[in-house]
């Protein structure tokens, strides 16, 4: 029979393990120039409030407010309103030049990422708003990695 101890420290080593072995996606990232709106409540956002959103878990009332910011976006991840894939951080890679943003989700994108054009601009090297879409890669990374 294993002791409580020993079962803990085995199940830390799962969860420690689970968070090495993100999945690393293949997808692309474009802009919205309303992320990039200082004042844009997160009310508006499909990452408002819920189990993991911005405004009810955070108590972030703006956009502006969160940690990062402008390296916010919506992303494919997030289903919808309430979805606990909300507020999560993700590190993203142009697929090209190499450059990596770590990002907050607080939107919904249909497919890939929809950056500010700020942090798509952080993620091209000031080229986002002329390619207008890239190739990258993301995975979640820890909260702390946002600042949250």
């Amino acid at each position: 029979m294993y002791s409580p101890k020993t079962l803990l420290l085995a199940f830390a080593g799962l969860t420690t393990t689970a968070t090495v072995l993100a999945e690393e996606v293949q997808s692309s990232a474009a802009y919205d120039h309303v992320y990039d709106i200082p004042e844009l409540s997160t009310l508006d956002l499909a990452c408002s409030n819920g189990a993991a959103g911005l405004s009810s878990t955070f108590g972030f009332d703006r956009i502006s407010d969160l940690p990062g910011y402008p390296l916010v976006g919506a992303i494919e991840k997030v289903e919808g309103w309430g979805s606990l894939s909300c507020s999560r951080c993700y590190r993203v890679t142009n697929k090209q030049g190499g450059q990596t943003i770590n990002i907050i989700a607080v939107d919904h994108a249909d497919t890939g990422l929809v950056l500010s054009l700020s942090a798509l601009d952080q993620l091209t090297g000031g080229q986002g708003k002329l390619l207008g879409r890239v190739d990258v890669k993301y995975e979640e990374v820890g909260g702390s990695e946002c600042g949250l």
